[in-house]
């Protein structure tokens, strides 16, 4: 044997033992769901996860598709949403997930769906929900559960409500029902003390909604009464600066 062809075989067992260490040494030993910690999975739920997931035991550590993943689990577990999905060596995949918070409540396919902040579908129920969901009128959905909704009126008001610190719940609490008015283009939205806000469904919708909410707390600071019935919308004064307007009846302009 001369020594080019040894120095060959020696590169080729090399390269062998290596292949075979790395296939070893990264091969997929335990997939494990995580959870945030205020919620918990029990084993069925998990081991459900996990096979959906697309991640077996056995296969490379390195061929783990976090997309994939994420949109695996969603699809078949609507009210999960994968945070991220990690790798830690040797051989364990984490899929770190949460659930997901419906509050919104829309007509969809003869029955409601309910959605969560992100206007996903949680899921389709035949029955209004008697409490706790803000109810949208004037829009019908035509979907089912794990798809996304495309409202931009909605995410914005939705938006609008998180940058004011009303985060899920906390939005619901404040709103009762919203009414989108095609017509005139604009959302009507109900407060759980009476009052309505009224906003066009184009532009920077949350940053109106932030307008109206603050206006709308200064006069219940002021006067409770001012926040059990009447409006408060925008307009646009000589200057072209937009005002926020509180009228005890509905103004002409959304009439």
């Amino acid at each position: 044997m001369n020594k080019r062809a040894a120095i060959l075989i020696s590169v080729l067992c090399v390269v062998v033992v290596t292949v075979v260490l790395a296939c070893s040494i990264f091969a997929i030993g335990e997939v494990r769901v995580v959870t945030t910690s205020d919620i918990s999975f029990d084993g069925e739920y998990s081991s459900g996860i996990v096979s959906v997931s697309g991640v077996k035991e056995g296969g490379s550590i390195f061929s783990v598709d976090e997309e994939a993943v994420r949109s695996n689990v969603e699809a078949a577990y609507p009210e999960v949403k994968v945070i991220t999905v990690e790798r830690s060596f040797p051989g364990t995949v984490s899929i770190n997930c949460t659930l997901r918070n419906a509050f919104i409540c829309i007509p969809c396919n003869g029955g409601y769906a309910l959605l969560d902040r992100e206007l996903k579908v949680i899921s389709v129920t035949s029955e209004l929900p008697e409490s706790g969901y803000i109810t949208v009128s004037g829009y019908t959905l035509q979907t089912a559960a794990g798809a996304f909704a495309e409202i931009p009126w909605l995410s914005s008001v939705i938006a609008g409500g998180e940058a004011n610190l009303l985060m899920n719940e906390k939005l619901s609490y404040f709103i009762k029902s919203m009414a989108y008015y095609s017509d005139g283009n604009y959302v009507d939205i109900l407060t759980n003390t009476g009052a309505h806000l009224l906003m066009y469904a184009e532009g920077d919708m949350d940053a109106v909604f932030g307008g109206l909410y603050m206006r709308y707390l200064v006069m219940m600071k002021d006067d409770f009464t001012n926040c059990e019935s009447g409006f408060f919308f925008t307009e646009i004064d000589e200057n072209g600066a937009i005002q926020v307007k509180y009228s005890p009846t509905l103004p002409d302009n959304f009439a």
